[in-house]
């Protein structure tokens, strides 16, 4: 059976209640497992798809009760390690229609350790998925790099969320001269606008999407909110209007539009096909209040929006 391998950070996200225009305006906040890859494995959950998680987070209340939430769903958390001093990193968020504003906690996902047991971490791998939180961290670093050549050896294609923010990196690092050295054997990577503005700097939609094929990375979806999104495999480059028809919380979009793009290559679509399940399932995420409601099935969604105007 077919499996996505996610490595990354699983957190509590604390949301502001309302829209607010600055995360310091917020006077309460709502929690929610969060982290991208705990929304990631969720989402693909809900798409019928099978992942296994490499996190840590703090043997404390929030991280038992977050570890309890994926077992419910049925997500292989056998791999989840649980740190007996650190807690488990918080992000308070605010809740927002453009890109939200964020404030960081970190604790354990900065400790992850190697698998136990790699070979049946990767047993039955297509696909292993990371995010730039445990590259910003030197211990959990190390820990990627060794996945990534695990993966280059066995034939495991590598997709990567370029989520960097510089404020996250340990102290003195050159975090986007590593993402960009990264980005080298890398599959598919999904950055935003804001993602590609922090790594390169100031710069138009198509040099972006030239610059992370020029660091190496071989397929490109670069999302551009309200804008759509823009696919490009090295040779040709598609705009796909996004299609969702208003917008009530952009939070978990990313995530979910990654799922629908997963859930395509598993599916033996190319990357441009792929991209329109992505489109669908980060449509239905930002026209609906709340990361925990359920992702409905591909065909479901193609339904709800062909329905529409999109086409």
């Amino acid at each position: 059976m077919s499996r996505i391998a996610v490595v990354g950070e699983l957190l509590i996200d604390l949301i502001s209640t309302n829209t607010v225009k600055d995360l310091g305006e917020a006077t309460s906040f709502r929690r929610f497992f969060a982290g991208s890859p705990g929304n990631l494995a969720s989402n693909l959950n809900d798409l019928g798809i099978e992942s296994i998680l490499l996190s840590r987070v703090g043997n404390d209340p929030f991280g038992r009760a977050y570890l309890e939430h994926l077992r419910l769903k049925g997500i292989d958390t056998s791999f989840v390690q649980q740190d007996q001093e650190a807690h488990t990193s918080m992000v308070f968020v605010s809740r927002s229609q453009s890109s939200p504003q964020f404030s960081a906690f970190r604790g354990a996902d900065c400790l992850l350790e190697e698998p136990y047991d790699i070979d049946s971490f990767m047993k039955d791998i297509d696909f292993i998925h990371f995010t730039t939180w445990p590259l910003s961290c030197e211990r959990s670093r190390e820990v990627c790099c060794k996945l990534v050549d695990y993966a280059l050896r066995t034939g495991v294609r590598i997709t990567f969320d370029p989520n960097y923010r510089q404020i996250l990196w340990t102290h003195n690092q050159d975090g986007s001269e590593f993402i960009i050295g990264f980005l080298e054997n890398v599959f598919l990577v999904k950055p935003s606008e804001d993602d590609a503005n922090e790594i390169f700097g100031p710069g138009e939609p198509l040099d972006y999407i030239r610059k992370f094929h020029e660091s190496g990375a071989k397929n490109v979806i670069l999302t551009l909110g309200q804008k759509g999104s823009m696919i490009s495999d090295g040779n040709r480059v598609v705009t796909l209007p996004s299609c969702a028809r208003r917008v009530v919380d952009t939070t978990g979009a990313g995530d979910a539009f990654w799922s629908g793009v997963l859930f395509g290559l598993l599916g033996g679509k190319d990357i441009f096909e792929s991209a329109v399940y992505g489109n669908y399932c980060a449509g239905f995420r930002i026209e609906h209040e709340g990361k925990e409601v359920i992702l409905p099935s591909i065909d479901a969604l193609k339904a709800i929006f062909e329905a529409g105007d999109y086409l």
